[in-house]
């Protein structure tokens, strides 16, 4: 049984404009999410060495090395804020910003389906460049 038919018999949907719109994010979502644990299964275990074997290793070694972990970290990430956005699906508040409570703008969710902020929000959170060019 898929996540979705699952899903359908314990919230008792009926086939509607909103549950075919909740069934399409869904498997967005869990198409991505299976993506993610797909890339993340393929990179494998890594292994961080013991500092003390660092001065045996080449330079490149450990740059590839720590590379690798950011990216699995990145990807870890990401499989989280899939996660949590199918929980927010589930329990009605996908799409809505966390802080102001407005629906955020489809073409922001169009780009990052597991947005939390609006636009607005997403700008007054982000850090400020200081730097300007004369």
């Amino acid at each position: 049984m898929s996540d979705w038919a699952l899903l359908e018999s314990v919230e008792g949907l009926e086939e509607t404009a909103t549950s075919a719109r909740f069934g399409a994010l869904w498997e967005l979502l869990q198409g991505e999410k299976e993506a993610a644990c797909r890339e993340l299964q393929a990179a494998g275990p890594l292994v961080r060495y013991d500092s003390t074997a660092v001065n045996e290793r080449e330079f490149s070694e450990e740059w590839t090395e720590e590379l690798e972990w950011r990216h699995r970290e990145q990807l870890e990430s990401r499989l989280r804020e899939i996660i949590d956005a199918q929980d927010r699906l589930v329990d009605g508040m996908y799409g809505q910003c966390a802080d102001c409570g407005i629906p955020i703008e489809p073409m922001r969710l169009a780009a990052d389906p597991t947005a939390t902020l609006c636009v607005v929000c997403k700008n007054s959170t982000e850090p400020k460049c200081t730097f300007h060019t004369m």
